[in-house]
């Protein structure tokens, strides 16, 4: 190491002994993170002006009001090198290496033995990952979305909702789509404790490749308080609806660069913890990236949604 080198590196010791985070998603002021420029697609206006409406039942997605998208170019700054690392705890927001049992094999079986392997093997492996690093006293893994762009796939229609990237800039769940998956996943009794106590719960969403390398399409996210949301109904899905986020232009977009599968992208799809909580609810959708290369294999990717309770 040179002498330039020797004296950055123990100023860069130095300074990080007297800086201090103060607030969600700041970093240390001598290391700027590495952004990439992308389009972001928001709801649009719908046709009849109506509450937004989509159906997932495979020869019926044409039955839906949902107008042309809003489309903004945005900068999304890359998480892989910020630095301190982004957390659940602080920004919602936490990725992980974590190789898994999980592989293109284990998902080119029947359909039966894919569901077999993804809710045995593979919601242990994501129960265990959320559990150690919330700290909650039990996750449970109870629902999955496999998501993959093939040849023929148009990913800004409304078909195939449920097994290509979502474009739409939205979150999960609301309070009450969240309490009706505590109350599916617990049963009544139990979720009426949970509630009645005041106990602290959530949902943790657990995004990882398949395959290959995330070069195209890859998932951005940005906190969604205080950002104005319309709910998106469905017909045929596991839940009544999901909420998109409306365009605001003091939206903050992240990702984590060229993530691989042998890593995990955690990002808090709800929490109970009350309105102060920074990372209440995480919205997130995949978005276009203007430096991607040319010709990258299409996404593939597995989202696991994880029950997250604690003591208190």
């Amino acid at each position: 190491m040179s002498m330039s080198e020797t004296n950055f590196a123990a100023s860069g010791s130095l300074n990080s002994k007297l800086w201090s985070k103060t607030k969600p998603f700041e970093h240390v002021p001598w290391q700027f993170p590495s952004q990439t420029e992308g389009t972001i697609r928001f709801l649009g206006p719908t046709k009849d002006g109506k509450d937004a409406m989509l159906n997932f039942k495979k020869g019926e997605e044409d039955q839906t009001n949902l107008g042309p998208c809003l489309e903004k170019r945005v900068t999304v700054t890359d998480l892989r090198h910020f630095e301190p690392q982004t957390t659940l705890a602080s920004e919602g927001i936490q990725w992980t290496c974590r190789p898994s049992a999980l592989s293109e094999d284990k998902l080119s079986g029947t359909p039966v033995e894919v569901k077999e392997f993804i809710s045995g093997t593979y919601y242990d492996e994501c129960a265990e990952l959320v559990k150690e690093i919330t700290g909650a006293a039990r996750a449970i893994a109870y629902h999955y979305r496999h998501r993959r762009i093939e040849e023929d796939t148009n990913i800004h229609d409304t078909h195939n909702m449920s097994t290509k990237p979502v474009t739409y800039f939205h979150v999960d769940n609301d309070d009450r789509t969240a309490t009706e998956s505590l109350r599916s996943v617990l049963g009544d009794t139990e979720a009426d404790s949970v509630l009645s106590h005041n106990k602290r719960w959530g949902i943790v969403n657990v995004w990882r490749p398949i395959g290959d390398v995330v070069k195209q399409w890859p998932l951005a996210l940005a906190s969604s308080r205080g950002c104005e949301t319309a709910p998106i109904y469905t017909r045929n899905n596991y839940k009544s609806h999901f909420t998109a986020l409306k365009h605001s232009p003091h939206l903050c977009f992240y990702y984590v660069s060229n993530l691989k599968p042998d890593e995990a992208l955690l990002f808090v799809n709800y929490y109970s913890g009350g309105k102060d909580t920074p990372a209440l609810r995480i919205a997130h959708g995949a978005f276009e990236d203007h430096n991607a290369p040319e010709g990258v294999p299409g996404r593939r990717s597995i989202e696991v949604r994880c029950l997250v309770l604690y003591e208190d």
